[in-house]
């Protein structure tokens, strides 16, 4: 009984931590994170914390990873309860999910996609199994559509640039991926577009000028995958 309580103290303890940063980087940015920072917002000696986290950058990183997950868990659920029946709406409902997680989650939005923390290199094998997560739903909906032939790419989407389609059949032979080049390019151009409009509205520089953004942002979705060639989005 013993044992159990103290591995739940433990576990509260480390969760009240990665809170306290959370919360240091709302009121400071990402500059302000630090063990002492920490410390004080828990009322804990800065040595206390490192019987959590072993430095400041493994905690950063235990952070970016849960985003990434939490950012993949709500894109894979989205697919999944999608009442659409084509992979080109399921697509425009998970690129709805992308935009929703973002806005009520800001701050985690910008740790994993806003100013890098100084001095801070994030480990790729704790980071980008996450990484990938987040983007494995859009590709896979993209690909369905691909061969089902419910998209069929036309100019400029239907021709991939040169060094961007080298790059992409490395990083799919290197990893495996069992997806075409286009479906992963067409992928990276959509989420070039999700990001653009996300990251003003996360930062406030876009809702003067369009009014609702979620109407602005369904309407610009709806136009870049209707531009791309999904013959049977509506």
């Amino acid at each position: 009984m013993a044992r159990k309580r103290n591995e739940e103290l433990n576990a509260a303890t480390a969760e009240a931590i990665k809170n306290a940063a959370r919360q240091l980087m709302a009121e400071e940015g990402t500059n302000g994170l630090s063990i002492r920072g920490i410390a004080k917002v828990i009322d804990l000696t800065p040595p206390a914390i490192y019987h959590y986290f072993a430095s400041l950058d493994e905690l950063t990183t235990v952070l970016i990873a849960e985003n990434f997950n939490a950012l993949a868990d709500a894109l894979e659920q989205a697919s999944a309860k999608s009442s659409a029946k084509t992979a080109g709406n399921r697509l425009f409902d998970v690129t709805l999910a992308y935009r929703q997680w973002s806005v009520e989650n800001p701050l985690d939005f910008q740790l994993i996609y806003g100013n890098p923390i100084p001095g801070y290199v994030a480990p790729p094998e704790a980071t980008v199994p996450a990484v990938v997560r987040t983007f494995v739903v859009a590709v896979s909906l993209m690909e369905e559509a691909l061969h089902t032939g419910e998209l069929v790419p036309v100019a400029p989407y239907s021709d991939v640039p040169e060094p961007a389609r080298a790059r992409i059949q490395e990083l799919i032979d290197e990893n495996g991926y069992p997806i075409a080049v286009l479906s992963m390019y067409l992928t990276l151009v959509l989420w070039t577009q999700i990001h653009g409009l996300i990251y003003l509205e996360v930062f406030n520089h876009i809702q003067h000028n369009v009014g609702d953004t979620d109407v602005f942002y369904r309407a610009q979705m709806t136009s870049m995958l209707t531009a791309m060639g999904l013959k049977t989005f509506t």
